[in-house]
């Protein structure tokens, strides 16, 4: 009883302390919240677009996604996305109303597209940048929402700065968590001996 106590007294000290997922740039817009957070040149986007309100609220299906203002990358590769989508095409180009058609910029700009997919809760899009220039603090998301597979796109098209959470390493705890770990530890390895 003793163990349980202190574990349940422990627990709230590890989680404050950091021993948890990174805290994620989060922006919502019309219903639909983006959720970015990267560990090293790895940006993951969670869409969160079951139930779109104003001008995308007949919006069921995403066709394009753009990614910006992340500075300069050799290569980019999505590695991982909902359904159909992770078959898109990346273009060099700026993502608009007609899709990846806009100014091209290979090394700065990363646009996919292709079949569409229905909007849901946790579209999880994953992307990899390579080079020495990537800077993925605040990318640039855009997205083309459109009504089923048609070319009706709706609304106007997001454009929004994203601010990412960098994942702490989850191998190498500070200095204060390790101390407070070892301190819980401590205190449940006392509590055993002594109702052993």
């Amino acid at each position: 009883m003793l163990t349980k106590t202190i574990t349940r007294a422990i627990l709230p000290i590890l989680l404050a302390a950091g021993f948890t997922s990174a805290h994620a740039g989060v922006v919502t817009f019309q219903g639909v919240t983006f959720t970015a957070t990267t560990s090293g040149n790895v940006l993951t986007l969670e869409i969160d677009a079951a139930h779109p309100t104003g001008d995308w609220a007949s919006a069921t299906t995403i066709g394009a996604l753009g990614i910006a203002s992340i500075g300069t990358f050799s290569s980019a590769t999505m590695l991982s996305a909902p359904g159909a989508a992770a078959g898109w095409s990346l273009h060099g180009n700026e993502l608009n109303a007609n899709q990846c058609s806009g100014a091209s910029q290979p090394t700065k700009v990363a646009c996919w597209s292709g079949t569409h997919v229905a909007l849901a809760d946790d579209m999880v899009f994953k992307f990899s940048f390579a080079g020495t220039k990537v800077d993925l603090d605040e990318p640039n998301v855009k997205v083309n929402f459109f009504v089923g597979n048609g070319t009706k796109k709706v609304g106007s098209l997001f454009s929004q700065g994203v601010p990412t959470a960098e994942t702490p390493p989850t191998d190498v705890p500070e200095p204060v968590s390790a101390a407070i770990l070892l301190g819980g530890l401590g205190l449940m390895g006392i509590a055993r001996r002594k109702r052993g």
